[in-house]
């Protein structure tokens, strides 16, 4: 299981630190309970993985639906998924809001500015507008400072306490589940 906890670990740091080259573990799928108890899915992007922390982080706009989701109830599921190598991992934990200014500060300066600019709009996620022209009128604005959107800025952190890992192989299908208790990761084969 030691092989299993290693690869998974590796495969959201490459998601978290891809670059230019993408990884298929860069967009996850965050799963969370939404507002009228419903389940809510969406994409988002992973920024930071330490498993020593067993953690991994994305930011979000503080006005969407997933912080006011988190906020009522922080039980947050992630999946990723590599098609071409048919591995799949999820995620089970509880999503944490960094209130820290000065780490969201850190992390907002050394973001590439293309990944800030959503921050600058005057109008929250999902809310209606008459064009996709207006929601990013503010965006580029030529009087806009570097700091321009950190009000908007949320920084998610999650802590691992489960994950299920699925490798396709076609040479027989293999799934494990891992859970941390006592500061390890243990891990039984299950049935995929």
């Amino acid at each position: 299981m030691d092989q299993i906890v290693d690869m998974v670990w590796a495969h959201l740091h490459a998601g978290a630190n891809a670059g230019k080259e993408r990884s298929p573990f860069t967009m996850l799928q965050a799963a969370t309970i939404a507002l009228d108890g419903a389940p809510a899915v969406r994409t988002v992007v992973l920024r930071r993985a330490s498993r020593e922390q067993r953690s991994v982080m994305f930011h979000t706009d503080v006005r969407s639906t997933k912080v006011a989701e988190l906020r009522r109830d922080p039980r947050i599921s992630l999946l990723g998924c590599d098609l071409d190598a048919g591995i799949q991992i999820r995620l089970h934990g509880v999503a944490s809001i960094v209130e820290a200014t000065s780490v969201r500060r850190h992390v907002w300066n050394s973001s590439q500015p293309r990944t800030l600019i959503v921050y600058r709009t005057p109008f929250a996620p999902a809310t209606p507008v008459t064009s996709p022209a207006q929601a990013h009128a503010a965006t580029h604005a030529e009087n806009m400072g570097p700091s321009a959107g950190f009000e908007n800025f949320c920084l998610i952190e999650v802590t691992v306490s489960r994950i299920d890992y699925l490798d396709l192989n076609p040479a027989g299908h293999m799934r494990a589940s891992l859970v941390f208790e006592d500061g390890e990761w243990r891990g039984t084969w299950i049935a995929p």
